[in-house]
């Protein structure tokens, strides 16, 4: 396998650049860091092959990692090696954690340096660019965060060896998702099970949307197709986020009353082994309680992205009187 191109977006604004490289093993990733946030499976299965002689923090990752106790815990360990602003954090895990180890980076000293390393598809395809930083707060995603754009990102499809189907398939979730908005190949690499190809491609998607918008003010939200119903089916049921997003997807479709394409999302991500039907009902009063609080909230009602064919997605703001109504129909495409 060749070498991939390595990518750079220049973050408007600032002299900052996230760079994008491409290695083929553990042993081959490259840090300047002073202290290595790692994920503890990650830790177990590959840290005697990142050869860095680095203090380390283990912490469990997963959703549940994104808590105020784990970020002082990030913070004690800054304290106690040092870190300043001069100083760079690497972490080395899936997306909460980078979600986490990022928020840390970006709050201690008013900001040091950040690297990552992507150990999961879904991470490598999507969380690993853009900059932001997040932990979950009184019962809803991500409602604490910032903008702190890593500076490297290293890509090394070896991690995915040791990952489980179901932690695959929720990359492939997050793949789909911009494939619709940008770039309809990614799926035939899916397909052939040709990671760096999906990767690089959905990188380069999410980062020509992201240099346009940084702070997510614009066109940047339609990278959060399916996460709006989403981010709520994953805070009521027992769904990882890439399966919560598949389900979000055909509903957006059908909220702007694509019930054909709506199923035709359907089928696509069936076809990756991703869930299209809810595993219990939900109610509208359910849902409508959690996405409330959905950052994309503004006064005239909430901005949803709605697919209409691949590589069309527009930005669509919804009253909430027509929100309801069109919420019945878009929980009726995934009903069980």
């Amino acid at each position: 396998m060749a070498v991939l191109a390595p990518l750079s977006f220049p973050w408007p604004g600032e002299t900052m650049v996230s760079r994008v490289r491409h290695v083929f093993a553990p042993e081959e990733v490259e840090s300047r860091a002073d202290l290595l946030v790692i994920d503890a499976t990650v830790e177990t299965l590959w840290g005697a092959r990142l050869l860095w002689n680095t203090p380390r923090v283990v912490i469990q990752g997963g959703e549940d990692c994104k808590t105020l106790s784990n970020l002082q815990k990030l913070w004690k360990a800054f304290s106690e090696e040092g870190i300043n602003r001069e100083s760079t954090v690497c972490v080395a895990a899936g997306g909460s954690l980078c979600d986490l180890g990022a928020m840390a980076a970006s709050t201690w000293m008013r900001g040091v340096r950040l690297e990552l390393v992507p150990t999961t598809l879904l991470c490598m395809v999507d969380a690993c660019l853009g900059g932001k930083t997040a932990l979950n707060a009184h019962g809803a995603k991500n409602q604490v965060g910032t903008f702190h754009p890593a500076e490297d990102i290293t890509i090394c499809s070896a991690f995915l060896s040791t990952l489980q189907e179901r932690e695959l398939q929720a990359g492939f979730s997050e793949a789909v998702k911009t494939a619709l908005i940008g770039d309809p190949g990614i799926t035939d690499c899916l397909k052939n099970r040709d990671f760096d190809g999906a990767v690089f491609r959905c990188l380069s998607v999410k980062g020509g949307i992201v240099i346009k918008d940084p702070h997510d003010r614009g066109i940047r939200r339609v990278l959060n197709l399916g996460h709006t119903l989403g981010h709520a089916l994953e805070m009521l049921l027992p769904l990882s986020h890439g399966e919560a997003v598949a389900l979000g997807m055909p509903a957006a479709a059908r909220m702007g009353g694509g019930e054909t394409f709506a199923r035709e999302i359907a089928h696509v991500l069936s076809s990756f082994g991703l869930p299209v039907t809810l595993p219990r009902p939900v109610s509208v009063e359910e849902v409508l309680s959690l996405i409330r609080r959905d950052k994309k909230t503004g006064s005239a009602g909430r901005t949803w992205v709605v697919p209409r064919g691949w590589g069309d997605c527009s930005l669509v703001t919804i009253t909430p009187e027509r929100e309801e109504k069109l919420l019945e129909g878009a929980l009726r495409v995934i009903r069980p």
